[in-house]
């Protein structure tokens, strides 16, 4: 891939996860496409004013057509029949050829291609390694889908579906490790945290230390640690001091303690 002047950032998924990315992408709320090259596949995630839009994948198995297959919503038939659709007409999505042939209503394509979009997304989370670049600019948005993830509940929400999340908390820093809660910011205005989210927000004083936090959250210690990762991640708190013991948080892939 040319290193072209629109290209503002070239990084490793293995030392900048993805959530940390989308996050600062968001923060300067510039426009442009994130590409992720992840083993034999490329993935892509488009940006617009800090949001996701859309998202693309070359791995067959994540797209619209296998998906739907795949969750038994089209028959193999159905599936073949709409592909030779999609072959006759290569200006058409594959969702507004399943509509034409009225295999899915308006509103069910777009339920459906906002799932498959955040199912690429949130595959990206949990990958340890890949190259990735970030291309600034405006990128045409699909007139068909019009979609519009806010990247803050992305990355809550993508923290919290990963399942080997140990390398992420670890970059929390220790079990010792206090955090406190930043002041508002300006690019999280309108954030609407879950129920759960304030709860473990309201936990964090700047007196109880991520164990603490991981212990007393609203969740299990596990999915709690992947909140406050995320939390992390956005802003929304930060770091305040660790005691020089520096014990890295042990959390279990599937809750239990930390």
């Amino acid at each position: 891939m040319s290193n072209e002047p629109r290209h503002i950032y070239v990084g490793e998924l293995a030392d900048t996860p993805l959530p940390e990315m989308l996050a600062t992408i968001h923060r300067y709320r510039v426009p442009g496409m994130l590409e992720a090259e992840v083993g034999d596949f490329t993935k892509r995630v488009v940006i617009a004013g800090g949001d996701i839009i859309f998202a693309t994948s070359t791995n067959r198995a994540e797209s619209l057509g296998d998906m739907l297959l795949t969750a038994g919503r089209i028959t193999k038939e159905q599936y073949r029949a709409s592909t030779f659709q999609l072959l006759d007409n290569p200006h058409k999505r594959h969702g507004q050829v399943l509509v034409d042939m009225e295999l899915l209503t308006e509103a069910e394509m777009r339920a459906a291609v906002l799932e498959q979009v955040q199912r690429i997304v949130w595959s990206l989370f949990g990958v340890p390694e890949g190259r990735v670049v970030f291309t600034l600019g405006e990128f045409a948005a699909d007139e068909v889908y019009k979609l519009r993830i806010p990247t803050p509940r992305a990355v809550l929400h993508g923290c919290k579906t990963v399942a080997d999340a140990k390398r992420l908390i670890g970059r929390l820093g220790g079990k010792h490790t206090v955090f406190t809660r930043s002041e508002p910011l300006d690019h999280l205005q309108g954030l609407e945290l879950e129920p759960g989210e304030e709860q473990l927000v309201e936990l964090v004083d700047g007196r109880r230390n991520l164990f603490e936090l991981c212990e007393q959250g609203p969740f299990s210690a596990g999915l709690n640690a992947r909140v406050l990762y995320a939390l992390s991640c956005m802003g929304l708190i930060r770091r305040d001091k660790e005691t020089p013991s520096g014990i890295r948080v042990q959390v279990p892939s599937t809750g239990g303690s930390a």
